[in-house]
Protein backbone atom coordinates (compact mmCIF):
# COMPACT_ATOMS: atom_id res chain seq x y z
CA UNK A 1 0.00 0.00 0.00
CA UNK A 2 2.88 2.78 0.80
CA UNK A 3 4.28 1.77 -2.55
CA UNK A 4 0.58 3.85 -4.10
CA UNK A 5 1.78 6.45 -2.17
CA UNK A 6 5.04 6.96 -3.71
CA UNK A 7 5.35 9.30 -7.00
CA UNK A 8 5.99 7.82 -10.45
CA UNK A 9 9.02 9.28 -11.72
CA UNK A 10 10.04 9.14 -15.40
CA UNK A 11 12.59 11.00 -18.05
CA UNK A 12 11.69 12.03 -20.97
CA UNK A 13 14.35 12.95 -24.06
CA UNK A 14 18.00 13.82 -22.84
CA UNK A 15 18.58 15.52 -19.80
CA UNK A 16 22.10 16.49 -19.59
CA UNK A 17 23.75 16.41 -16.27
CA UNK A 18 25.78 19.59 -15.40
CA UNK A 19 28.95 17.42 -15.19
CA UNK A 20 28.43 16.20 -18.69
CA UNK A 21 27.97 19.45 -19.90
CA UNK A 22 31.01 20.91 -18.72
CA UNK A 23 33.12 18.30 -20.50
CA UNK A 24 32.33 20.33 -23.40
CA UNK A 25 34.68 23.09 -24.22
CA UNK A 26 33.51 25.87 -27.36
CA UNK A 27 36.02 25.54 -29.94
CA UNK A 28 37.85 22.53 -28.72
CA UNK A 29 34.80 19.65 -29.00
CA UNK A 30 34.23 18.40 -32.64
CA UNK A 31 30.36 17.23 -33.52
CA UNK A 32 31.68 13.81 -33.60
CA UNK A 33 32.88 13.96 -29.73
CA UNK A 34 29.52 15.83 -28.72
CA UNK A 35 27.89 12.75 -29.91
CA UNK A 36 30.32 10.59 -28.67
CA UNK A 37 29.24 12.28 -25.17
CA UNK A 38 25.98 13.15 -25.39
CA UNK A 39 23.96 10.64 -27.84
CA UNK A 40 22.42 12.27 -30.64
CA UNK A 41 20.50 15.22 -30.53
CA UNK A 42 16.91 15.90 -29.83
CA UNK A 43 16.78 18.20 -32.39
CA UNK A 44 18.32 19.71 -35.48
CA UNK A 45 17.06 23.07 -36.49
CA UNK A 46 15.83 23.13 -39.84
CA UNK A 47 17.56 25.92 -41.29
CA UNK A 48 21.12 25.73 -39.69
CA UNK A 49 22.34 23.51 -42.52
CA UNK A 50 22.67 20.96 -39.34
CA UNK A 51 25.03 23.52 -37.23
CA UNK A 52 22.23 23.91 -34.69
CA UNK A 53 21.46 21.07 -32.47
CA UNK A 54 19.25 20.91 -29.08
CA UNK A 55 19.43 18.85 -26.52
CA UNK A 56 15.75 18.84 -24.67
CA UNK A 57 15.25 16.76 -21.37
CA UNK A 58 12.53 16.61 -18.61
CA UNK A 59 11.95 14.95 -15.65
CA UNK A 60 7.92 14.17 -14.60
CA UNK A 61 6.11 12.90 -11.41
CA UNK A 62 2.82 11.65 -11.09
CA UNK A 63 1.31 11.26 -7.81
CA UNK A 64 -1.68 9.21 -8.13
CA UNK A 65 -4.73 10.48 -10.16
CA UNK A 66 -3.18 14.07 -9.80
CA UNK A 67 -2.08 15.62 -12.74
CA UNK A 68 1.79 15.24 -14.09
CA UNK A 69 4.05 18.01 -12.57
CA UNK A 70 7.48 18.67 -14.48
CA UNK A 71 9.83 18.52 -11.84
CA UNK A 72 13.56 19.88 -13.78
CA UNK A 73 13.70 20.58 -17.31
CA UNK A 74 16.29 21.56 -19.87
CA UNK A 75 16.92 22.96 -23.35
CA UNK A 76 20.85 23.13 -24.53
CA UNK A 77 21.43 24.82 -28.08
CA UNK A 78 24.65 23.92 -29.27
CA UNK A 79 26.24 25.75 -32.18
CA UNK A 80 28.97 24.55 -34.56
CA UNK A 81 30.82 26.46 -36.86
CA UNK A 82 31.59 24.95 -40.73
CA UNK A 83 34.18 22.43 -39.49
CA UNK A 84 32.24 21.50 -36.94
CA UNK A 85 33.34 22.32 -34.28
CA UNK A 86 31.46 24.08 -31.03
CA UNK A 87 31.49 27.50 -31.16
CA UNK A 88 29.10 27.78 -28.46
CA UNK A 89 26.80 25.84 -25.81
CA UNK A 90 23.75 27.79 -24.14
CA UNK A 91 21.34 26.63 -21.90
CA UNK A 92 17.87 27.60 -22.70
CA UNK A 93 15.75 29.11 -20.36
CA UNK A 94 12.79 26.57 -20.29
CA UNK A 95 10.26 28.84 -19.00
CA UNK A 96 10.06 30.90 -22.38
CA UNK A 97 9.05 27.84 -24.11
CA UNK A 98 5.37 27.69 -25.48
CA UNK A 99 2.68 24.69 -25.39
CA UNK A 100 1.32 24.22 -29.13
CA UNK A 101 -2.23 23.46 -29.48
CA UNK A 102 -2.78 21.32 -32.75
CA UNK A 103 -5.52 22.11 -35.06
CA UNK A 104 -8.48 20.43 -34.99
CA UNK A 105 -9.61 21.20 -38.50
CA UNK A 106 -9.88 18.70 -40.82
CA UNK A 107 -8.42 19.23 -44.85
CA UNK A 108 -10.98 18.59 -47.36
CA UNK A 109 -10.18 16.16 -49.84
CA UNK A 110 -11.46 15.36 -53.49
CA UNK A 111 -14.83 12.57 -53.42
CA UNK A 112 -17.21 12.17 -50.93
CA UNK A 113 -17.57 11.03 -47.61
CA UNK A 114 -19.03 7.10 -47.16
CA UNK A 115 -21.00 6.06 -44.48
CA UNK A 116 -20.54 2.54 -42.84
CA UNK A 117 -23.67 1.28 -44.49
CA UNK A 118 -22.60 2.73 -47.71
CA UNK A 119 -19.42 1.66 -47.80
CA UNK A 120 -20.71 -1.94 -46.78
CA UNK A 121 -23.28 -1.85 -49.61
CA UNK A 122 -20.75 -0.62 -52.12
CA UNK A 123 -18.49 -3.79 -51.51
CA UNK A 124 -21.04 -6.32 -51.65
CA UNK A 125 -19.30 -9.06 -54.82
CA UNK A 126 -16.61 -6.57 -55.08
CA UNK A 127 -14.52 -9.10 -53.38
CA UNK A 128 -15.39 -12.54 -54.65
CA UNK A 129 -12.86 -15.07 -54.35
CA UNK A 130 -14.65 -17.33 -56.44
CA UNK A 131 -13.08 -17.37 -60.22
CA UNK A 132 -15.66 -18.21 -62.41
CA UNK A 133 -14.53 -18.60 -65.87
CA UNK A 134 -10.44 -18.93 -64.95
CA UNK A 135 -10.25 -22.27 -65.60
CA UNK A 136 -11.00 -21.57 -69.56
Amino acid sequence: MLSACSPLKTTHGNLISDTRFAQVQTEQTTRYELRQMWGPPSAVAPFSGGDRWYYIGQKTETMGVFKQETVEQKIIQVDFDKGGTVMRVEKLDASAMTEVEPSKRKTSTAGKDFTILQQFIGNLGRFNTSQVGAEQ
